[in-house]
C-alpha cells in the first residue's frame, strides 16, 4: 500500500466513523424523542377527554339537580324522572349517561337497555377489572375516572376501550356517570408515531446521503490538492535547480572575474618583472629592483589566492568556530569597503553543527554583499545570539533600505536571488528568516534557528568587536 493510499484511508476512516456514529446517536435521540412526543401528546387527549367527561357530568348533574333536591315530588317519582331524563341525554355519537344504585343494580343504560334491572356489582371487563365496583367506590370518595373494556353501540357491540368518570347523585345512593371510548386515540398516535417515523427515516436518509457526498468531496478535494502539491512541488523543484545552476554560473563568473581582474593581472606583471630582470642580467645590469616587484607581485597573488579560496570556504570557520568566522568576516569586509562592522558574538562553537555554521556563515556572506552593493550603508551591526526556544543571526546596516515584499515576490529569477538562498538554506533547518526595511532607514535581516537543531543548550556569553 503506496503512501497516497494511506492518506486516503486516513482521511476517510474518521469521516466514516463520524458519520456512523452520527447516525446511531441521532436514530437513538430521534426514538426516545418520538416515544416521548407520542405519550405527552397521547395524555394531552386523555386530559382533554377527562375534562370534557367532568363538564358532561356537571352539565347532566345541574339538570338532574331540582328533581333529587325538590321536597314537593315523592322519591320514587324523582327517581323515575331522573331515569328518564338521564336515557334521553346524549352528546357526541356514541356518549350517554349510566346510573347504578351502590348495589350494583343497573339503572339507566341506554343501547343496552337488556342490563337495566340486572345487578352487575361483580361484572368483570375481561382483564380483571370489576369496573361496577370501582365506578361505585370512585362516586363514593367524590368521584373519579376509570379506563376498563366495555361494548361499543356504535360498533356492533364490539369490545373497545372505554374511558368514564363517575359521581354520587345527590343523597341518593346512586352512582351515574359518563364515558367515551377511547380506541380513537390509539390510532391517532400510530397515525402521528407512523409520520415521525417516516420523517426519521427521510432525514437519516438526507443526513447518510449529505455525509456520503461530503466523504467523496473530501476525497476528491484531497486527490486534487495532492495532485496541485505535487504539480506545485514540481515547479517549486524546478525553480530550485534552476536558481542553484544560476548561483553556480554567477560563482564561476565572480571567481573568474577575480582571478581575470585581479590574480591574472598581477600574474602578467610579476612575469613582466622577471623578464626584464632577466633581459637586465643579460646585458650586464642591476636587476635587483625588478626582482624585488616580482617578489611583491607574487606575495600579492598568494594573498589573492588566499582570499578567493577563503570566500570558497573559510578555514577559520572549522578551526575556530561560528563566533570568529563571523569576526573575521565583518573585519574584511571593513577593511575592503571601509563600512565600519560591529560584531556582537555568542560563543557557539559546541552548540552548533558545522553544517549548520556553514548556512549561517553564508547568510552572513550574502548580506553583507548585499549591502556593498545595493545599501549605501556607512555602518553594520552583525549580532549573534541565543533566546529562549531561538538561536538567532541578525545583520542590520543604516542604509537606504528597499522594498522587500516586490522583491521578496519577484517573479524574475535573478532577482532577489539571494533572499531566496538564504530562505532554502535556513529550510534544511527548520528555520525562518524575517527581513525588516523601510525606505531611508535602512534593513535588518533575521535568521532564526530553533533550539531544538542544536546540539545542547549553551550558555549566553558574548563577545563584542
Amino acid at each position: 500500500m503506496n503512501i497516497n493510499h494511506k492518506l486516503h484511508i486516513v482521511t476517510i476512516l474518521p469521516l466514516v466513523l463520524a458519520l456512523t456514529a452520527v447516525l446511531i446517536v441521532t436514530q437513538m435521540q430521534y426514538r426516545e424523542l418520538s416515544n416521548h412526543v407520542v405519550e405527552v401528546y397521547r395524555q394531552s387527549i386523555i386530559d382533554n377527554r377527562k375534562d370534557e367527561l367532568k363538564n358532561y357530568l356537571s352539565i347532566a348533574n345541574g339538570a338532574l339537580k331540582h328533581l333529587h333536591q325538590d321536597q314537593s315530588v315523592s322519591q320514587p317519582q324523582a327517581q323515575a324522572l331522573v331515569k328518564s331524563m338521564l336515557a334521553e341525554m346524549r352528546f357526541g355519537d356514541n356518549g350517554y349517561f349510566f346510573a347504578y344504585d351502590f348495589d350494583g343494580n343497573s339503572l339507566v343504560l341506554p343501547a343496552q337497555e337488556w342490563r337495566v334491572g340486572k345487578n352487575w356489582y361483580d361484572a368483570d371487563d375481561g382483564n380483571g377489572v370489576q369496573f361496577i365496583q370501582a365506578l361505585i367506590s370512585r362516586a363514593e370518595n367524590g368521584g373519579g375516572y376509570l379506563n376498563y373494556l366495555f361494548n361499543q353501540p356504535s360498533k356492533g357491540g364490539e369490545v373497545s376501550k372505554k374511558l368514564a368518570y363517575a359521581e354520587k347523585l345527590g343523597n341518593w345512593d346512586w352512582m351515574f356517570g359518563t364515558g367515551i371510548y377511547i380506541d380513537d386515540i390509539d390510532e391517532q398516535t400510530q397515525l402521528l408515531n407512523k409520520s415521525i417515523s417516516r420523517h426519521i427515516g427521510y432525514t437519516s436518509f438526507m443526513v447518510l446521503l449529505i455525509g456520503i457526498l461530503s466523504i467523496i468531496a473530501v476525497f476528491i478535494a484531497g486527490l486534487f490538492i495532492r495532485i496541485s502539491e505535487k504539480r506545485l512541488a514540481n515547479i517549486k523543484l524546478r525553480a530550485l535547480n534552476e536558481r542553484i545552476f544560476q548561483t553556480q554560473e554567477e560563482e564561476c563568473k565572480r571567481v573568474s572575474r577575480e582571478l581575470h581582474d585581479g590574480v591574472s593581472q598581477t600574474v602578467a606583471a610579476a612575469r613582466f618583472s622577471l623578464e626584464t630582470a632577466q633581459l637586465k642580467l643579460e646585458i650586464g645590469g642591476d636587476s635587483t629592483e625588478d626582482m624585488n616587484k616580482a617578489i611583491t607581485l607574487i606575495r600579492q597573488i598568494m594573498l589573492d589566492i588566499r582570499s578567493i579560496s577563503h570566500q570558497l570556504h573559510p578555514g577559520i570557520l572549522e578551526d575556530y568556530g561560528l563566533g570568529a568566522a563571523l569576526k573575521e568576516l565583518g573585519r574584511e569586509f571593513s577593511l575592503r569597503t571601509g563600512i565600519e562592522v560591529k560584531v556582537q558574538r555568542l560563543s557557539v562553537r559546541k552548540i552548533v553543527s558545522t553544517e549548520l555554521s556553514g548556512a549561517l556563515y553564508r547568510i552572513a556572506q550574502e548580506s553583507l554583499t548585499n549591502i556593498e552593493r545595493h545599501s549605501g550603508a556607512t555602518e553594520v551591526r552583525i549580532s549573534l545570539c541565543l533566546s529562549p526556544g531561538w538561536l538567532t543571526l541578525e545583520i542590520a546596516d543604516n542604509g537606504r533600505g528597499f522594498d522587500y515584499l516586490s522583491v521578496d515576490s519577484c517573479s524574475k529569477p535573478l532577482e532577489g536571488i539571494g533572499l531566496r538562498n538564504m530562505k532554502e538554506r535556513l529550510s534544511f533547518y527548520n528555520g525562518i528568516l524575517k527581513v525588516e526595511s523601510a525606505s531611508g532607514k535602512g534593513t535588518s535581516l533575521i535568521a532564526r534557528i530553533p533550539q531544538s537543531e542544536l546540539r545542547y543548550n549553551a550558555d549566553t556569553s558574548y563577545e563584542g568587536g
